[in-house]
């Protein structure tokens, strides 16, 4: 959910200039229509069990952290954030970057909000309806009820947001000693895991954390309290910055990252049905997002980097944010206008929400996304930033 340069006329740089990673941006597409599919599987056909690669579509978000923590880390390596004015650039950068969209997509959702608190009971409806005041703040997922009301996948925008504010102090230790942050990392997210899928098994037993709304309120509002909660999926963006610390590091041949992403892929599809969901949904299947994003940092010819692809890749967190609502659209137009008929025809009306989000993407990101951030960046003045010395 970053992009790969950040710089605005006038405003002063956010960072160095980098060379753009373009493949990169191009997965993001994928990691955004992973998610998309994943949805909409659920959404157009609810009483099909989907394959197991669609039923781990949710793992997008996954590698949009990992990247996030990769991508930050690439641009700001060579920034010192101990300074304010760098700190200030950097918080600049990232407003401009994520809220002009973010905010579209909510309002988009309203209407389908208002209904859907106005259907729910207490003390759901209480909760969600929380949302309206915390989602434009971007602190909707650290409360469980408002997590999900307000355009669903902007949860992780609301994750996001805390994981810049730690930013500035999480670099500086990946950078200087990755080892004890790997560590400290790695048992934080197993203790986290592991206490998340005891009280899911203790309170939810026979429920899917995926899909927990045939249970009761507190099934669904614990259900969000593990997948949401912004600390729970912090290790995953720490590992973003450690893994961008192992790419400065080692260089493993192409081939061999992708036939590592591969095996990682198949292996957890194989393995999900026997796994608690809690290590799945909040951070497993870095397994397989890892060794393609070290790729994709590699690739600089082919089809990834085709300026089609890369523009897509640039459209991704318009998908993400709008496809949700797309959705809503679509269905709400075929109850009112053609009766439910596409409820018999599933495939079609995917199709339909599928191009509505693309064509949605499209407009917010070039009349929404770009225009706000580039004015945004251009209202102050600054110095550029001061670089740390060399290791």
């Amino acid at each position: 959910m970053t992009g790969p340069l950040e710089a605005g006329a006038g405003a002063g740089p956010a960072h160095p200039p980098v060379a753009p990673l373009r493949a990169l941006t191009a997965l993001r597409f994928v990691a955004a229509a992973y998610v998309l599919v994943f949805h909409y599987a659920g959404f157009f056909f609810p009483a099909a069990a989907p394959p197991a690669v669609i039923g781990l579509g949710y793992s997008g978000v996954t590698f949009f952290f990992l990247l996030s923590g990769f991508i930050l880390a690439y641009n700001y390596r060579s920034v010192d954030l101990g300074e304010p004015g760098a700190r200030a650039r950097f918080r600049r950068a990232r407003v401009a970057r994520v809220f002009p969209l973010y905010l579209v997509a909510l309002a988009l959702s309203l209407p389908w909000f208002a209904v859907w608190v106005a259907k729910s009971a207490p003390p759901l409806q209480g909760l969600m309806a929380a949302s309206a005041v915390l989602a434009p703040l971007g602190l909707h997922a650290w409360v469980p009820g408002a997590a999900c009301a307000l355009d669903c996948p902007s949860w992780s925008v609301s994750a996001e947001l805390f994981f810049y504010a730690l930013f500035p102090l999480l670099l500086p230790l990946a950078l200087r000693a990755p080892g004890r942050t790997a560590r400290l990392t790695l048992a934080a997210w197993a203790a986290l895991a592991a206490a998340a899928s005891l009280a899911w098994a203790r309170f939810a037993p026979g429920l899917s954390l995926i899909s927990p709304e045939t249970g009761s309120a507190g099934a669904v509002l614990l259900a969000q309290a593990i997948k949401y909660n912004p600390l729970l999926r912090l290790p995953e963006f720490v590992a973003g910055l450690l893994l961008y610390v192992a790419w400065t590091r080692f260089r493993l041949p192409i081939p061999a990252l992708l036939g590592l992403a591969a095996l990682g892929a198949l292996g957890l599809s194989a393995a999900a049905p026997h796994l608690p969901e809690a290590l799945l949904h909040n951070g497993l299947t870095a397994l397989a997002w890892a060794p393609l994003i070290l790729a994709g940092a590699q690739i600089h010819r082919g089809p990834l980097v085709a300026p089609g692809f890369v523009f897509l890749g640039r459209i991704s967190f318009a998908l993400y944010l709008v496809h949700s609502p797309a959705y809503a659209l679509v269905n709400s137009l075929d109850r009112l206008a053609l009766g439910g008929r596409l409820a018999a025809l599933p495939w079609l009306g995917a199709g339909v929400a599928t191009a509505l989000a693309l064509a949605l993407s499209v407009a917010g990101h070039l009349w929404v996304e770009e225009p706000a951030r580039r004015r945004l960046l251009r209202r102050g003045s600054a110095p550029a930033p001061r670089a740390l010395p060399a290791a």
